[in-house]
């Protein structure tokens, strides 16, 4: 039971899997604005300032996946060792650039919400808000995959690979009576899921900050 142990005991405390979640939407867009005031600058530099270096950790989670889908299957291999050290080091990088990449991002976030209050129009406001709002769930996500990540990488690093003598075709009678997705470290850590919700959030936060732009930063024609 060599996977199952080590995902189970990476990812013990993770809650049970979230219902599924619609497709992913495509990327959103950044924004940029035409009329110069603080209201606007603060919303085109602090949305902007958070949604690119969250699209970066998006290609970056396209990687992990990749190492996700590797590991469930590298026990079957005869070099096992070998590809559970590649999976391993990949993992280490990729988790470190997207822990690397909260804080700033979270800084972004927080100016942009604070800079709503750069208007006296409570609507304008509001829509800044509620963009600031959708980021900020769509930030959670990522730094729960990233948090949830770097202890799977930290329980890799501990677990004595060199010592497994795997069953044939990686997993032993009794794992394979399980349903596939307790055999799925992707089902422990809901990674498509959160994926999902991320993507989603993200849309829609491009939405709202879109539509606050052109509401109150774009020049409207004369009559």
């Amino acid at each position: 039971m060599l996977l199952f142990n080590l995902v189970a005991a990476i990812l013990a405390v993770i809650p049970p899997p979230a219902p599924p979640a619609s497709p992913a939407p495509q990327v959103p867009k950044t924004i940029i604005t035409v009329i110069s005031s603080p209201y606007c600058n603060s919303l085109a530099d602090h949305f902007n300032g958070a949604l690119v270096p969250m699209l970066a950790n998006d290609q970056t989670l396209d990687a992990v996946s990749v190492q996700l889908d590797d590991l469930n299957t590298l026990f079957s291999q005869p070099d096992y060792v070998e590809r559970f050290l590649h999976v391993r080091d990949a993992l280490g990088r990729q988790e470190t650039a997207l822990n690397n990449s909260l804080h700033l991002i979270q800084q972004e976030i927080n100016a942009l919400r604070d800079g709503s209050r750069l208007t006296t129009d409570a609507q304008a406001l509001a829509e800044v808000h509620d963009a600031a709002q959708e980021l900020q769930t769509a930030y959670d996500k990522q730094r729960q995959l990233a948090i949830d990540l770097q202890n799977m990488y930290i329980a890799m690093l501990r677990y004595p690979i060199s010592r497994v003598q795997p069953a044939l075709g990686g997993f032993d009678p009794a794992e394979m009576a399980m349903p596939a997705d307790e055999r799925n470290v992707k089902s422990y850590l809901r990674f498509d899921g959160q994926r999902a919700v991320i993507a989603t959030n993200e849309d829609q936060a491009a939405d709202k900050a879109l539509a606050a732009a052109q509401d109150y930063c774009i020049p409207k024609p004369s009559p």
